[in-house]
């Protein structure tokens, strides 16, 4: 409500003054004509009028008092309303900072994240004479490793020798010739196909000739891919494993040569060249096959020889295939695959040796969380390939008789994703030479250790932490036992740390 003015109030009190003397005025008149009244006296008539003035003074009063009530009630709505108002006002400034803080967050994310790929761009650029990109990566690693009992090698070990009584067991040892570098190059596009390449090499050639340090290596080629690739199809010139092992377990102790190496990993690096053709006979197919050249098992003790191995002297190569299909199981990738190999053997006196084998190998992801892989194989004469514990054959001189020497094995691992930076791999692998086979031969007579062993058998059990994807820590068990043909079986444990910067 409005305030009534006082000018108002008064004028209205006159007004009805005013009204009232009238009203008198002519109830006097009609009085003297219809009969004679005596005269009202003025006293009587200003009492009248005091009366009334009072009662409109508290009228007025009383409205003055309602309008002042009322003006308090609308300044304290005023006062509700502004103080809403601002709790509204606070509320919104709180949600526009938080939403400006948020935004500014990403934004800082997004900025480091474009500069680190900047960066990383800036630093992947490397001149090249075909000015085709190149870019340069690698882990540097360090690893260390506690043996338990006697091994062919102490930084790798891969076979478990027998204690000798004048030599103590077991050892401590620590070395960085495991680090790897790598060149990634991306070549012009050929007939339809974008073709690129890779090379690997590690230190893990051979002892240095530098006399003031026993931990320096040579450069050796571990593997190298030159691929031409259409969107069905690719050829590939590469050193690389066999195409019956497209999978590997997982362990960062051991680099130079594979997890499960020699038990039941066929993982030797040999040049080959493949044709793959996507979509054979359904959308998930897939076909493999190629030409491979292997080495001689004791290649990979003795280092590489000048001289030629029995497949090349056989004047052809060996031939490997695969048939692989890629399955999906909610969104889950289910891979399996088989695979065939033979290569022709020449030795002296005219013996030769039909090498073959036979492969299954699977790899299948239930979950984020786990993964199952491995694979299986029977062959003869795979020394070459990585199994049949490092022999190709066996010989009886006496008999003059050479032939191929059968083995079988495979491996097996289950990963289990523990976070987005830890993982733990549990995996198992045996190589066994049929030893009735070699009961009698030269081999069961030799000196060597490798020409004894008939069965090699490795369990491994790894954690792997990587809190930022170029840091790497991780620390391994090994349990290795291997058997000769005749006598026990020795034993290594070996306990196992690595620690690397990928880049």
């Amino acid at each position: 409500m409005n305030r009534i003015p006082a000018s108002t109030v008064n004028t209205a009190v006159v007004t009805l003054a005013l009204i009232v003397c009238a009203t008198t005025s002519g109830a006097q008149q009609i009085s003297e004509n219809s009969r004679p009244v005596p005269p009202l006296r003025e006293s009587d008539l200003d009492r009248h009028l005091n009366e009334l003035t009072s009662k409109l003074d508290n009228m007025r009063q009383e409205l003055i008092e309602s309008q002042n009530q009322m003006d308090e009630l609308r300044n304290e709505v005023r006062a509700l309303r502004e103080q809403l108002s601002a709790k509204d006002q606070n509320r919104e400034a709180a949600q526009d900072a938080d939403a400006l803080r948020n935004g500014v967050a990403q934004l800082q994310d997004e900025t480091e994240i474009l500069q680190a790929q900047v960066k990383q761009h800036d630093q992947s650029k490397v001149e090249t004479v075909s000015k085709y990109p190149l870019r340069v990566n690698g882990a540097i690693l360090f690893t260390s490793v506690l043996n338990s009992g006697r091994t062919d090698n102490i930084n790798v070990p891969v076979v478990a020798l027998p204690s000798a009584p004048d030599s103590l067991s077991g050892s401590l040892s620590a070395t960085a010739n495991q680090t790897v570098l790598g060149l990634d190059v991306t070549g012009p596009h050929v007939w339809g196909a974008h073709s690129w390449g890779d090379l690997n090499v590690d230190f893990w050639g051979g002892g240095s000739s530098a006399k003031y340090t026993a931990t320096a290596g040579t450069v050796r080629l571990r593997t190298m891919h030159a691929r031409v690739e259409w969107p069905n199809r690719s050829i590939t010139i590469a050193i690389d494993r066999p195409l019956m092992s497209p999978w590997q377990p997982a362990s960062w102790v051991t680099v130079a040569e594979p997890a499960l190496a020699w038990s039941g990993n066929l993982w030797t690096w040999s040049p080959q060249v493949n044709f793959r053709q996507n979509d054979v006979a359904f959308r998930h197919m897939s076909a493999e096959v190629g030409l491979i050249f292997p080495s001689t098992p004791y290649a990979w003790i003795s280092g590489q020889s000048g001289g030629a191995n029995a497949a090349e002297r056989s004047r052809q190569p060996g031939y490997q295939a695969r048939l692989g299909t890629a399955l999906s199981w909610r969104d889950h990738p289910f891979n399996f695959g088989a695979s065939g190999y033979y290569s022709r053997q020449a030795y002296s006196y005219d013996h030769h040796v039909d090498a073959w084998a036979g492969a299954g190998d699977w790899s299948l992801v239930f979950g984020r969380a786990f993964q199952w892989s491995g694979g299986i194989y029977r062959g003869r004469g795979i020394g070459g390939l990585g199994g049949g514990t490092f022999k190709d054959y066996v010989s009886t001189a006496t008999a003059d008789s050479l032939r191929g020497l059968d083995a079988a094995g495979g491996w097996t691992q289950a990963k289990f994703t523990i976070s987005s930076t830890l993982e733990a791999n549990v995996s198992t692998g045996l190589d066994n030479a049929f030893a009735h086979e070699l009961r009698g031969s030269d081999q069961a007579s030799s000196l060597s250790y490798y020409a004894t062993l008939a069965r090699n058998q490795t369990v491994l059990a790894n954690l792997i932490y990587r809190p930022r994807s170029y840091i790497l820590l991780s620390t391994e068990f090994r349990q290795i036992d291997s058997r000769p043909v005749d006598g026990y079986a020795s034993q290594d444990r070996i306990f196992g740390i690595a620690t690397g910067y990928i880049f």
